[in-house]
């Protein structure tokens, strides 16, 4: 699986890229509302995830999460095409030894103490929380950091959760491994100051922070679980919102989303035995149950004030608007959306997605049959040539331009907001593409190997033979476009080449035994076999930004 914002190769059913932290939205997140409970054994062959444990059994099993390493991305609030926060800036983490190597705009560079564990990043990117363990010392440290520079928050630190803003951060320390409670930190970035929130928060386990604990994207209301009594697997829910003195939620009920000032919660309610699973959301006076039994995997999707929820159930797909009942949108379950290139997407749980618009409407969705456009009143249109399951997909800003490659190797246009539109197919056994943001240069690898750009209405032009598929990165802005060229796979190194416009390919001055190159929106990095890093502003002039690094 190979990440089309940075390159990177990802494993199969990776949530995240590993390099960039952008979530895939081509394959659902694999999470359900109890996973964290220990239950993420598959079905074989599904793709599902099996009906959890009953409480009084989940909660006391440990739990085990791999938090991917992510690089921050920063995302300005610029809107284009429909209505789509873009990226900007980022931050990259490297590894140097017991020392983590933080790249920032401008060609900022600065270290934190600790080898990298983990990272989450605001949704704008701007912010990130990183954890680090130093040797010697009896837990992980947790630091806050910006493009220019990072802040120790705590040590002994176990779990901790980044506010989509990256103004809050709540983190557990000091656990209580017999009574499985901790102590709950709500720490002000803008201010750099924390306040307690209790100590006996729920901990559950190492990594402890899996839809028991929410914070809203200013980072000032949380939730959180408390209460828990071992023998009989019960526990109560709580909310504090804008630094008003906790409430409950009630008995057996944990929040898996919550909106700014507690205007829109998303919360799961368990019955007595815990053995069902209800999902509801409470907006003002309307509390409205969206799935009154939780069958297998829910993974829900919120925009970006959390004021919509798209969700699947029994294999159909439902929307929720305003804290109002579900509408039906679709007979399948709904995947993803395919945005314009550096649209921000994050993570608000481990359960759900946040995607940077302000309304679903008028956006192109991946279902279980290929892709379909959902129009201003939530009803979707199959999109011509799509039911041969498109495998990457791409969208112009303003999004009037869809590109996509089906199963049989197509590289197609069309308009996805015209209903009934036919597709025009631009190239044949196609591996995979990349394009500028407004689709008038496109650049595709065909399964020979073999490099070609299409400008316009022009006919393709070929640029190179004997091309790693794998990896072809356009900066953002740019009509340029870096790729291998006469790759080893017993080496897995090649030479990095570049292409301007379209051009001739010209050779990276360095660029021998190259193992990976990738993109972010501020420069371009490229690593070689023996762990060397350079970066460039996005053109051939790279410069040396770290040795001995990974």
């Amino acid at each position: 699986m190979r990440c089309e914002f940075c390159g990177k190769e990802c494993q199969p059913g990776a949530r995240f890229c590993s390099t960039c932290g952008t979530r895939f939205p081509e394959i659902p997140p694999e999470s359900s509302f109890a996973s964290y409970a220990g239950s993420r054994s598959r079905t074989p062959g599904t793709g599902r995830i099996k009906k959890p444990l009953p409480v009084r059994k989940l909660l006391p099993v440990a739990i085990v999460v791999i938090i991917i390493i992510v690089a921050a991305i920063i995302v300005i609030p610029m809107l284009t095409g429909p209505r789509t926060a873009m990226r900007k800036d980022s931050i990259n983490f490297f590894y140097d030894g017991d020392l983590t190597v933080v790249s920032g705009n401008n060609n900022a560079k600065f270290t934190i103490e600790g080898k990298y564990v983990s990272a989450q990043r605001s949704l704008d990117g701007s912010k990130v929380a990183i954890l680090t363990d130093y040797p010697g010392d009896s837990g992980e440290t947790l630091w806050f950091c910006t493009t220019s520079g990072s802040y120790k928050v705590a040590e002994d630190v176990i779990a901790y959760r980044l506010a989509d803003s990256g103004n809050g951060l709540v983190y557990l320390t000091d656990h209580n491994d017999r009574g499985r409670t901790a102590i709950l930190y709500l720490f002000d970035t803008t201010a750099g100051k924390q306040v307690t929130i209790t100590e006996e928060a729920m901990n559950g386990g190492n990594s402890g922070m899996l839809g028991m604990i929410c914070i809203s994207p200013n980072g000032k209301s949380i939730s959180y679980i408390s209460d828990y009594d071992y023998d009989d697997g019960e526990f109560t829910g709580y909310i504090k919102l804008d630094g008003k003195n906790p409430e409950r939620l009630g008995k057996n009920i944990f929040a898996v989303a919550i909106s700014d000032g507690g205007r829109h919660l998303y919360y799961v309610k368990t019955d007595e035995k815990g053995m069902s699973y209800s999902l509801y959301v409470k907006s003002g006076r309307n509390d409205n149950r969206l799935i009154s039994d939780i069958s297998g995997t829910v993974s829900p999707m919120l925009n970006i004030d959390y004021s919509q929820i798209i969700f699947s159930d029994a294999g159909k797909s439902y929307i929720s608007v305003g804290g109002g009942e579900k509408v039906r949108i679709g007979g399948t379950s709904v995947l993803g959306f395919v945005l314009p290139r550096g649209a921000q997407t994050g993570g608000n749980s481990d359960f759900t997605t946040v995607y940077g618009v302000r309304d679903f409407a008028n956006n192109v969705i991946r279902n279980e049959n290929g892709l379909a456009y959902m129009d201003n009143k939530y009803e979707t249109a199959r999109i011509s040539g799509t039911s041969d399951h498109a495998q990457r997909a791409f969208i112009s800003d303003d999004g009037k331009t869809l590109l996509y490659i089906n199963n049989n190797g197509r590289l197609s246009v069309i308009d996805p907001r015209m209903q009934g539109a036919e597709r025009t197919e631009l190239a044949r056994d196609v591996y995979q593409f990349i394009a500028t943001n407004n689709c008038k240069t496109i650049y595709y690898i065909n399964d020979d190997g073999e490099l070609w750009c299409i400008k316009g209405s022009a006919a393709a032009t070929k640029i190179s033979e004997d091309i790693y598929r794998e990896y072809l990165v356009m900066p953002y802005g740019s009509s340029n476009v870096f790729f291998l060229f006469d790759y080893s796979t017993k080496g897995n190194c090649g030479e990095l080449y570049i292409s301007n416009n379209g051009g001739k390919k010209i050779k990276i001055p360095g660029g021998d035994d190259v193992a990976r190159v990738w993109v972010t929106p501020a420069s371009v990095f490229f690593r070689t076999i023996d762990n060397t890093v350079y970066r460039s502003g996005g053109d051939e002039r790279f410069v040396l930004f770290a040795e001995d690094v990974r």
